[in-house]
């Protein structure tokens, strides 16, 4: 995953095409896929300044890896490669990356519209 600010991110093609999933209709968490191809688009936490997108969709123009956090999640049997620290959890690093940008946003949390309501809990 890749995290990157709300107010740094844009739908340039495609809006019409996404449709968003909750677990239940009052989650702050959702999932925007394109339903033109099934395929998962980003994870938006909505209380959140941020957008996680999924690192795979960027290609080559993708930013480097420079951690990896919540490890102690993973798949028994995943080796992690010490390429980039690893964290068990999310660090501190992490969380004061996390704090600066939402200070440079004015601490404000954009609302993020792409997307249709997708009936129901999925």
């Amino acid at each position: 995953m890749i995290l990157y600010r709300k107010d740094r991110v844009q739908c340039v093609i495609g809006q019409d095409d996404l449709e968003e999933h909750r677990l239940k209709p009052q989650s702050p968490t959702r999932r925007v896929i394109a339903t033109c191809c099934n395929s998962a688009m980003f994870l938006d936490f909505t209380k959140g300044h941020w957008l996680s997108l999924y690192r795979n969709r960027f290609g080559e123009d993708a930013p480097p890896l420079e951690m990896r956090i919540m490890t102690k999640e993973r798949r028994v049997g995943v080796t992690l490669a010490d390429d980039v620290p690893n964290y068990s959890g999310h660090s501190g690093k992490f969380m004061l990356r996390l704090i600066t940008a939402w200070i440079a946003m004015g601490l404000r949390r954009p609302d993020i519209t792409w997307g249709k309501a997708a009936s129901g809990a999925h």
